[in-house]
């Protein structure tokens, strides 16, 4: 921790200590608190500001998370940190810097909504542990905003899910409306939702957390709290003091971080090994397509083999097209031509392309005019454009209508 750092942490500490001269009053927590540490198993934790509870749950080395194990998982080693943005970007993540954080709220955002738990979760002794932060009744927002801030810090890397939408925005409202902190230190922030969509959303549609999970880990919750029951299980501790669903709310929580544990090293996984822990064509298209974003067509070029084998020999008609610039942009026009010939003669903006492309090819390459006036003129027929692009297929198809008189 440099110096700068650990003057903050210790500045934060000053209005618990009292001046000179003056005694703590400890005013004892109301019995429905201590009610809600007991049932969910937690302790009531107290500062200058309140009371909150606090639950610590341990997920051993040998946990099993679906079809993954926490012990045989990557998980110690440091992630590449260009799985996790469009472009590439040097350097590595320590996973002992990460904090993977998810909230629990009153409501969908706005001025009102209020985040009652605050969940934690980060590497302790190789085993990976999960902190939830729990406010009995509103007037405590403040003591457990000021315990997670003590989570967070310049050293650390927080993970979300949506987190840049809204969890991060809502927490760092809340911070500033309870005089805590004007914004949420942190040296970083990963939001997985974005990287699983760039990887996964092809093959899986619905990229929500509970999804992703199912899919790609074999994990499923049993009897799980659905997220729009949330808020209505806290106003009913609130108002009737009921704790039975909480239970399941917490579970959910929790449920929710150690996930995104788990598909962190997943997404990190599937960049290091250039995409060969991944056992699906559209994954692998999706890895294909970062790349080519990246503009390493080489990696988009290797992975084509794999693809078009996973694929059974017949890759999708935008698959097809887009490997097919690939190895046209690597100089493999052999590879590029058998490509958008296997499209060329379907409907469609592939075929399209494809015509155009051969028309192309075999009047610069091949210097055979009949054929690329033929193509030419299947482009023209089938063009899903409209008229945008009629003037330069007329233009191209009198062209070669005069190279075939010559």
């Amino acid at each position: 921790m440099n110096s700068d750092n650990l003057k903050n942490k210790l500045r934060r500490f000053d209005s618990y200590i009292l001046p000179a001269g003056k005694r703590s009053e400890t005013v004892p927590a109301p019995d429905h608190y201590q009610l809600m540490a007991e049932h969910l198993g937690g302790e009531l934790v107290s500062n200058y500001a309140g009371v909150y509870c606090l639950v610590r749950t341990r997920y051993s080395r040998q946990y099993r998370h679906g079809a993954l194990e926490l012990a045989t998982d990557r998980s110690l080693r440091p992630l590449t940190r260009s799985a996790f943005t469009v472009q590439a970007q040097p350097g590595r993540v320590d996973p002992s810097s990460l904090l993977f954080l998810d909230t629990e709220t009153t409501g969908l955002g706005g001025a009102g909504a209020v985040a009652f738990l605050i969940g934690c979760g980060s590497l302790v002794d190789n085993e990976f542990e999960v902190r939830q932060y729990l406010i009995p009744d509103y007037s405590d927002e403040t003591a457990m905003l000021e315990a997670v801030l003590v989570e967070l810090g310049a050293d650390k890397t927080l993970v979300t899910y949506n987190g840049a939408a809204f969890d991060l925005p809502l927490l760092r409202g809340r911070m500033i409306v309870n005089r805590v902190a004007r914004d949420i230190p942190t040296a970083d922030h990963i939001d997985l939702l974005h990287s699983a969509r760039r990887l996964f959303r092809r093959r899986l549609a619905d990229c929500t957390l509970t999804n992703v999970e199912r899919e790609l880990f074999d994990f499923h919750r049993d009897d799980d709290v659905p997220g729009y029951m949330i808020p209505s299980i806290y106003f009913g501790w609130l108002s009737e003091r009921r704790l039975d669903d909480m239970v399941g709310v917490l579970e959910h929580n929790r449920l929710d971080i150690v996930s995104l544990w788990f598909l962190a090293n997943h997404i990190a996984r599937a960049f290091e090994s250039d995409g060969a822990s991944l056992d699906a064509a559209d994954d692998l298209y999706s890895l294909a397509r970062v790349y080519a974003r990246r503009r390493d067509n080489d990696k988009v070029v290797d992975l084509y083999g794999r693809i078009n084998e996973l694929s059974g020999g017949h890759s999708k008609p935008d698959v097809a097209l887009f490997h097919a610039q690939a190895f046209k942009r690597a100089g493999d026009l052999d590879q590029a031509v058998s490509l958008w010939q296997s499209i060329c003669e379907q409907d469609g903006r592939e075929a399209y392309w494809a015509n155009l492309e051969l028309a192309m090819y075999n009047e610069h390459k091949a210097k055979d005019y009949h054929r690329a006036y033929h193509y030419a003129q299947v482009a023209a027929r089938i063009c899903p454009y409209g008229v945008s692009h009629r003037p330069r297929l007329n233009h191209r198809l009198q062209r070669l209508a005069a190279k075939k008189k010559q």
